[in-house]
């Protein structure tokens, strides 16, 4: 057997994208692969001491801010650079924009083959026209002179890059997030996620996975709960996450005189379990790349509720598996709330067929393989 492949993967710890990177890692062919991951910001001491007990991987922790910040930015670049020439690696792989930035130019001069993943690029919508210019003017110095690939989570992804001229074509593929099936197929006991929640077990309970921050847009779903409320009093709703705005998010259910039909979980590491005591699944973003909780809560044979944000029309079919409402639009949210809560027996037609579309276009054995692809081919490029 030819000698592994030294791997360099960099990315954020948190969220959807920590979630993501765990994944991954431990998907990858570790004999294949000689992995190195460099775990930045929050929660990067955890996911570096789990990826260290893996097989040919190593993994370090860097402190790092969300926001830019020239003093620790300098410190997380000087780091990657001595990483990138004392590894010696054939492929590096980047996640998201300010971790694939510092790396790309950390790799300046080493010809080392740059895979970009941006999971949703800084200039997305709901950030201001003065940051989107210029984010979208360092993306496309970074992407016609420092990368070699960029994986697009979704097609929708692609058309925002092409609308601020970042990247050719011949330089994306797109590769949809999959989902590991097993851990919900299995039997569940509904009941006692419920009282372990503090929930009844026989009422409507209507609830979302999401960090409470402003990209999740929790004001909207705790409105549309209130607007739901005033036509099916017993219905209850959950928000399983923690987040910077979770003492707003408290006062606001209090001001809307929610307080005895909404419930926060904060994090919780069950969520198969989680999922499984709900009825309908909310996703109410203003912003996304590609929605992982759609994809496991369709797994979950739930019906889905979401904002048309980019990945979500390619995930959920309207309709079909789930609703699509236009971003910030409350009262359609709550319509669409009321209409899954009052007719059972759409809301199982959905979350059959939106569980048999997961099987079929979302496993993660293809998107890994699609991945393991992409860089057998750049690795015989080089």
């Amino acid at each position: 057997m030819s000698n592994p492949i030294k791997l360099l993967q960099v990315a954020k710890s948190s969220g959807g994208v920590g979630i993501y990177t765990r994944r991954l890692v431990k998907a990858l062919d570790r004999e294949r692969y000689q992995i190195t991951v460099v775990c930045l910001a929050e929660g990067a001491d955890e996911l570096a001491a789990d990826l260290s007990q893996l097989k040919n991987v190593e993994a370090i922790s860097l402190p790092m801010k969300d926001n830019i910040d020239p003093l620790t930015d300098f410190f997380v670049y000087s780091r990657l650079f001595r990483i990138i020439r004392r590894g010696r690696f054939d492929l590096i792989h980047a996640h998201t924009s300010k971790p694939g930035f510092l790396t790309r130019v950390a790799a300046i001069g080493t010809g080392i083959p740059v895979i970009y993943q941006p999971a949703n690029f800084a200039f997305h919508d709901g950030v201001s026209k003065k940051q989107a210019a210029f984010y979208s003017v360092l993306e496309r110095l970074a992407a016609r002179h420092l990368t070699k690939k960029i994986i697009a989570l979704c097609d929708g992804e692609r058309e925002l890059a092409r609308r601020y001229s970042v990247g050719a074509d011949d330089q994306f593929i797109t590769i949809h997030t999959g989902i590991e099936l097993t851990p919900f197929n299995r039997q569940f006991d509904r009941s006692a996620v419920r009282a372990s929640l503090g929930i009844d077990a026989d009422v409507q309970l209507v609830g979302t996975v999401a960090r409470l921050t402003e990209a999740k847009a929790p004001a909207d779903f705790i409105r549309a709960a209130a607007l739901v409320n005033q036509t099916n009093p017993s219905a209850h709703f959950l928000w399983v996450g923690d987040g910077a705005l979770m003492d707003e998010s408290l006062a606001l259910v209090k001001s809307l005189g929610l307080e005895n039909v909404f419930h926060f979980a904060g994090f919780r590491s069950d969520i198969p379990d989680v999922l499984n005591a709900l009825d309908v699944f909310v996703l109410s973003s203003h912003w996304e790349g590609f929605p992982l909780a759609l994809l496991e809560a369709m797994a979950a044979r739930l019906p889905v509720i979401s904002t048309r944000v980019m990945g979500a029309t390619e995930a959920v079919l309207d309709g079909e598996t789930g609703f699509l409402v236009p971003i910030g639009d409350v009262p359609s949210l709550a319509e669409a709330i009321n209409k899954l809560i009052g007719s059972s027996q759409q809301a199982r037609m959905f979350g059959e067929r939106g569980c048999l579309r997961v099987e079929t276009d979302f496993p993660y054995s293809k998107m890994v393989a699609r991945i393991e692809d992409l860089y057998e081919t750049i690795y015989r490029l080089r």
